[in-house]
This record gives structure tokens, C-alpha cells and sequence, in this order.
């Protein structure tokens, strides 16, 4: 993006900044916390309008591959990210409200949802809630083999785990939610609502361009 006074990020102080435009920094912050890879994605959605602004006719691939010839060489990119793989993975999973879990049917087949976050703990460690009477809650009964996966703008974790249910009223209450009530309108103390409890054992990371696989 060509910078102009129009469209400069601002500095601590509220100066203009001579890098970043104001989609990106605001006073002295960047305004996203993305990795590089995550970037490229979040631009890709307004490939349309830049194509239209500019008159090229770049296609999505076009366009990305663009971007990883570039990006590596802006100024916010050429500091590397000095974050392990778990604790990227740990932030990952804190950009993301919804996770998708599977379980195994009566059949062998996988079963994968999305579901709300309601907590979670590193990387791996994640909590939902659910009706005592569904069709997962079933599965996970005769067989507590899961996977699970999150993704935010490209980069993304998948894990192999176990999941516990969990119906300690404790629990239930410490991990309430408010806007539960329009599931479960008897409260924590709903026998209907119960914990589906997350962990892995697995984990194949995808982040800012790096594969590992590995055991947890």
C-alpha cells in the first residue's frame, strides 16, 4: 500500500509513522497480532477492492504468491519471531472462539463438530459444553478417543487426544457461562448440561509456514 498522510499509522506520540499504514499501527501497536502468514490471509479478502483500485486482475494465487515473495522483506516481518512452536500454538488457540472436535461413532466413522471455546490451557488442553444427550456425548461414552483442531487466518493446530465428561457440579459451575442459560435454562445445576474436557496427546502444528509433528 503506497503510504500517504491519509492513511499513516501513528506513533506513540501521534506522529505520523514512515512504515506502517493506519489499518496496521495505531498508536504506537500494531493493531493485529498476526503472524506473517496470517497477514497474507486477512489481505486476501479484499483482493477484489485492490484489484479494482489498481486495474490488475491478480488471482487469489497470484496475489499470495506476491505477497510471500514480499512480505518477508517489510520491515515488520524481518524480525523473527522468537516464540517456541507450543507458546505460537497457545496464542493461536487464543485467537480462536470455536474449535472443531470429533468423535468415533458405533460405525468407526469420525464424527467432527465446531463448538464454542469456553476455556483452555496451553495449547492442548481445551474445555466445552454441551447437552448430556447428544450425539457426541454418546460417542465419547462408548469410546473417549478425540481429535480436535483450530485454525485463525491460515495457520492452524490438529491433536489426538481423549475427552472426559465432565457432570462435577463444581466444575460445571466454575466454567458457566451466562449465555448458556438459553441452552440449559436450569443453570449450572442443569442435568442436561454437561463439561466435554479436551486433552491431547498429539499435535501437528501448521504456523507462519512451519510443519512439525509431535508428541505432547
Amino acid at each position: 500500500m503506497p503510504l500517504a498522510d491519509g492513511n499513516r499509522g501513528t506513533n506513540a506520540d501521534g506522529s505520523h509513522s514512515e512504515d506502517y499504514c493506519a489499518y496496521c499501527y495505531k498508536n504506537g501497536e500494531f493493531t493485529q497480532e498476526f503472524t506473517m502468514t496470517q497477514m497474507i490471509e486477512f489481505c486476501l479478502q479484499f483482493l477484489d477492492q485492490w484489484n479494482g483500485q489498481t486495474g490488475y486482475k491478480l488471482t487469489p494465487i497470484q496475489a499470495k504468491e506476491q505477497m510471500l515473495q514480499h512480505f518477508p522483506h517489510l520491515k515488520r516481518w524481518e524480525v523473527n519471531d522468537e516464540r517456541t512452536l507450543t507458546e505460537k500454538a497457545t496464542h493461536l488457540l487464543s485467537q480462536c472462539e470455536n474449535v472443531t472436535v470429533t468423535s468415533i461413532d458405533a460405525d468407526g466413522y469420525p464424527r467432527p463438530v465446531q463448538m464454542s471455546k469456553i476455556g483452555a490451557k496451553g495449547f492442548h488442553d481445551v474445555w466445552m459444553a454441551t447437552s448430556a444427550d447428544s450425539v457426541k456425548v454418546n460417542d465419547f461414552k462408548a469410546n473417549n478417543k478425540a481429535g480436535l483442531c483450530y485454525d485463525y487466518y491460515g495457520d492452524g493446530v490438529a491433536l489426538r487426544g481423549t475427552v472426559e465428561i465432565v457432570t462435577n457440579d463444581a466444575i460445571r459451575k466454575d466454567m458457566w457461562h451466562e449465555w448458556f442459560i438459553h441452552h440449559f435454562p436450569g443453570g449450572p445445576h442443569d442435568p442436561k448440561y454437561v463439561l466435554l474436557h479436551f486433552v491431547g496427546t498429539e499435535a501437528t502444528f501448521w504456523i507462519n509456514g512451519e510443519f512439525s509433528h509431535s508428541n505432547i
